[in-house]
């Protein structure tokens, strides 16, 4: 092997300080860069919630509209930025449950590459949090995942059995609507903050809880990964397939400390 290349394997695999990059896990090299598996990725988009203003360069207010089959509404009053965090909380008034939505529609929208939140997730039963991926194009039915993917990275319906629902929506919401997911064990109820991530490639997702895998999928059974650029979305909701939540313990919210995504590559 020519001397010229074996040099620059060296000085890739090889941080300022002599620390050799793992190939397996999470690394952070003091440039910023993230090693996941061995690859480099650089940072595409970061929001680490300073101050007590949501930044509208970043994110827009989710469209204020009824969701699921409750009496339940995206309300702008219930996601704001306080204490450096972005809080995403709901609450009950009158015959209405309200509860708050942010996205990075026409701002920031990327295909492929690594996404994580952290945050902490609802401490009641009864809604959901939600840290996911979006585009107008899931709602075409045909072309499989390829053309259009909702990608939940992590959803907190579970809270009393301490689980984390990953799910895949494609090919629309109606009756050609397909899915696939999965519910694992995650003992994050806790107030605390954990990290939430997806590693999106063109061969499959790679979901993680706290940086340990908790979901790798078979990209087959979705006709392929998502092709098209995403956007990101962080909301609290509730809906039948949950308790409603207890009223004598609302308000409640989520809290985000970060959204970071990377790009494959250095």
């Amino acid at each position: 092997m020519d001397s010229s290349v074996i040099a620059f394997i060296t000085a890739l695999m090889t941080l300022t300080h002599g620390t050799e990059i793992p190939d397996k896990g999470f690394f952070t090299a003091d440039d910023g860069t993230l090693y996941i598996d061995g690859q480099a990725y650089h940072m595409t988009f970061d929001d680490e919630f300073d101050g007590n203003e949501l930044d509208p360069s970043k994110w827009e207010r989710c469209p204020q509209q009824h969701r699921q089959d409750m009496d339940n509404y995206w309300d702008d009053s219930m996601s704001y930025v306080d204490g450096g965090c972005l809080i995403i909380a709901i609450d009950k008034t009158g015959e209405r449950y309200i509860s708050g939505g942010v996205r990075t529609k026409g701002r920031f929208e990327q295909a492929y590459g690594y996404y994580e939140i952290c945050c902490s997730v609802n401490t009641i039963p009864g809604y959901w949090t939600a840290f996911w991926l979006h585009n107008d194009s899931v709602a075409n039915e045909s072309g499989g995942g390829r053309n259009g993917t909702e990608i939940d990275i992590y959803e907190s319906p579970y809270c009393e059995q301490k689980q984390i629902q990953h799910t895949l929506h494609w090919d629309g919401y109606g009756a050609a609507h397909r899915s696939e997911g999965k519910t694992v064990d995650a003992d994050v109820y806790d107030g605390k903050f954990h990290t939430f991530g997806l590693l999106w490639t063109e061969e499959e997702y790679v979901f993680y809880i706290d940086g340990r895998e908790s979901w790798r999928t078979d990209a087959k059974a979705a006709q392929g990964t998502c092709e098209v650029p995403l956007y990101i979305k962080v909301t609290a909701e509730t809906g039948s397939w949950v308790d409603i939540p207890d009223e004598e313990r609302l308000p409640d919210s989520m809290k985000a400390d970060y959204v970071r995504v990377y790009a494959r590559g250095k």
